[in-house]
């Protein structure tokens, strides 16, 4: 006698029953694996961003006698200096003296290197604008740390 037709005497379900239960069944396991591949994906990248997180500051203490005599948290971070007016020439200026712009990351200070490069350097803070990504708002975020000559 065959699986089937003793699951269905035994349990006294039909065979449609049958194959409902075990259509059910085979989509539960696959979502329940589907979730499970996903979510240990998810706990792979947290724990790889993780890894990537910079510590800004420690805490220090110094115990004495099982007191704490000092505390002090100490920066690990470099401090930056703030952006002066007028300090980032566009044609003398290294991809990291850029990105030092407000909202000009590494990728935009590469292709404003290579448009110097191309075109011979920028006539006026304006002619930034030609450059991909860098659009009126974000002119008027930086130019006022920028100069040409």
């Amino acid at each position: 006698m065959s699986l089937l037709k003793k699951f269905h005497l035994k349990n006294y379900f039909t065979k449609e029953e049958i194959s409902v239960i075990l259509f059910l069944i085979f989509f539960t396991l696959l979502g329940i694996g589907i979730k499970t591949y996903y979510s240990l994906n998810k706990k792979e990248q947290d724990n790889s961003q993780f890894e990537k997180t910079n510590i800004d500051s420690i805490l220090v203490a110094v115990f004495s006698e099982e007191k704490v005599e000092k505390s002090e948290i100490i920066s690990t971070k470099k401090k930056e200096e703030p952006l002066k007016k007028k300090s980032i020439n566009l044609n003398t200026a290294t991809v990291e003296e850029l990105t030092k712009l407000p909202g000009i990351g590494e990728k935009t200070a590469q292709k404003i290197v290579e448009y110097r490069k191309n075109y011979g350097g920028f006539k006026k803070i304006e002619d930034i604008m030609k450059i991909e990504r860098i659009g009126p708002k974000l002119f008027e975020k930086i130019k006022d740390y920028i100069i040409t000559k």
